[in-house]
């Protein structure tokens, strides 16, 4: 029995992480969440404004507003596809929006009508997803395996670290000693430890299994302020402050098909052999703050005619972010000598990091208008260059300017390679059928930010692999949504609901090969939410 569990925390300074590109897509990456009225209209609101949700991308729009507005929203999200694992199920309740917004009339006297002041919680984010896959290879002596991937880390890292081409030195007598990859990453340390690999033996897989909970989400806190110029002219500004709160539990496993060779009748012959099964598990949470400015225009260019053009556009978000990992694998290894017994070993790594991340500028462009006072329409259009987005480390070091942080170029060179720009088109209508009764619809068009292939490489000279604990990645597509919903008033309380539909396919990979085919991964989502307001 061999059981190790190797603690290792970072010393002030060091700041190496397991990052790659695929985080800087998902914290580049926002949902479509806020209140009722603004989720049922497909979030086109940025140049109709009048919706506390618009702060977070257009906050010109709060200054149409001309009473005061108070609101809290609800909702339940499902995964529909999904399977319940680590005790998370497909469906949980969402605390999505809360905020107000005070109109101050400036008086009938010069050019300002209206300031107005707000202050807004949004979910930016649900990282709420399950994920559950395998695949079986059907002949005798297995397939692919994550254990190859481990091995060429190790040969690769000790290559280039240790002596080259060499992962053994020769000792006095002539024979080889291999080395323990104690410079490889520690996904590779940890196959080693558990005898994964060796010199003459690396695994195959029969089957493998990979299940994920990922649970937390990204709250976004906007103050703001809006002006009214002429009923024409409309300004805004406001600070994004968020908080990260994203934790996951993952698991995969292999059944292993072990190797030897024999002579049988004069000649060598491989002899496959039921080779046991290992675990991987990690468990990781990530916690931070960040912060980003937004700043807004809307216009209404022809006097007396309700027609508006909006554009905007918001900073990068600097997150300062801790992660925190626990990492492990467990071994079942079938002993070649003895078929009848079976080996256990263990290792394992906590580590804790820090470090920063960049998400690309926005930029907005929308259309808007009402008829008739009864039916409004907007339309807009949004850029993201997500390759822009990159990550660095505090080197420790102080000037008048606060510490200084170094970037990964390594990572912004695979973010070039393999994150593109993503457009965003929303679409959506509000009909009041009479003054207490509205209905809503909406669309949304969310491109690709992934090029197709993109994998998770951890053969850059990065200083992220150094803790890098997993092989399994995501290449998300494109997103399509379509909304729908309805709201009253009584007085100056009013109630809004909304349903919205989200259609997406990703291809997953357990880890990378170049034989392995994806597997294709539902991630469509449902969402129902309420909205409870208040003017005054």
């Amino acid at each position: 029995m061999k059981r190790i569990l190797l603690s290792m925390a970072l010393l002030a300074g060091t700041a190496v992480t397991a990052q790659n590109i695929y985080q800087l897509e998902s914290f580049s990456n926002i949902d479509l969440n806020g209140t009722a009225r603004y989720v049922g209209m497909g979030g086109a609101m940025n140049a109709l404004g009048a919706d506390m949700s618009v702060m977070s991308s257009n906050p010109a729009g709060i200054g149409l507003y001309r009473k005061s507005d108070a609101s809290i929203t609800l909702g339940v999200a499902t995964q529909e596809d999904a399977q319940k694992f680590f005790s998370k199920s497909k469906s949980h309740v969402s605390f999505d929006q809360a905020g107000f917004v005070y109109a101050l009339p400036m008086g009938d006297e010069g050019a300002t009508q209206f300031f107005n002041f707000g202050l807004n919680y949004r979910k930016s984010k649900d990282f709420n997803t399950l994920l559950n896959t395998g695949m079986s290879f059907e002949r005798l002596e297995g397939g692919m395996s994550q254990i190859w991937q481990m091995e060429e880390m190790s040969a690769y890292w000790g290559d280039m670290r240790l002596e080259p081409n060499k992962q053994y030195k020769i000792d006095e007598s002539g024979e080889k000693i291999w080395l323990a990859p104690g410079v490889a990453t520690p996904l590779a340390n940890m196959g080693y430890e558990t005898l994964l690999f060796e010199e003459d033996n690396v695994y195959n897989a029969s089957t493998n299994g990979y299940h994920k909970a990922q649970w937390g989400s990204l709250q976004n806190f906007d103050v703001s302020m809006g002006f009214n110029f002429n009923d024409r002219w409309y300004l805004g500004l406001a600070v994004g402050l968020y908080n990260v709160d994203k934790q996951s539990y993952s698991s995969y496993t292999e059944t292993l098909v072990g190797c030897y060779t024999e002579i049988i009748e004069g000649r060598e012959q491989q002899v496959y052999y039921d080779g046991g099964d290992y675990e991987l598990t990690n468990r990781t949470k990530l916690s931070g703050t960040g912060v980003d400015f937004k700043a807004g225009l809307i216009v209404r260019p022809i006097e007396d005619n309700p027609f508006r053009i909006g554009f905007s556009f918001t900073t990068p978000t600097y997150y300062s972010l801790t992660s925190r990992i626990s990492s492990s694998i467990s071994s079942r290894l079938t002993d070649v000598n003895d078929m009848n017994w079976v080996n256990s070993y263990q290792y394992g790594y906590n580590i804790d990091y820090d470090y920063n991340l960049y998400t690309p500028w926005r930029f907005n462009f929308s259309l808007g208008s009402t008829f008739f006072n009864q039916l409004a329409i907007g339309a807009e259009y949004e850029y993201a260059d997500y390759s822009c987005a990159k990550i660095s480390y505090d080197n420790g070091y102080w000037d008048e300017w606060g510490s200084d942080a170094d970037d990964d170029d390594a990572i912004k060179q695979e973010a070039d390679k393999y994150l593109k720009g993503v457009s965003t088109f929303k679409i959506g209508a509000e009909w009041y059928v009479d003054p207490q009764l509205a209905i809503r619809l909406g669309y949304n068009y969310v491109s690709s930010p992934m090029d197709k292939n993109a994998f998770y490489n951890q053969y850059i000279n990065s200083a992220s692999l150094d803790y890098a604990t997993s092989t399994a990645y995501m290449n998300p597509g494109a997103i399509n949504r379509i909304t729908v919903g309805m709201g009253t008033n009584f007085g100056n309380f009013y109630a809004d609901i909304a349903y919205m539909f989200q259609k997406q396919k990703a291809d997953f990979y357990a880890f990378d090969n170049i034989d392995l085919p994806a597997t294709s991964i539902k991630l469509n989502r449902s969402k129902v939410m309420i909205t409870l307001g208040y003017r005054f």
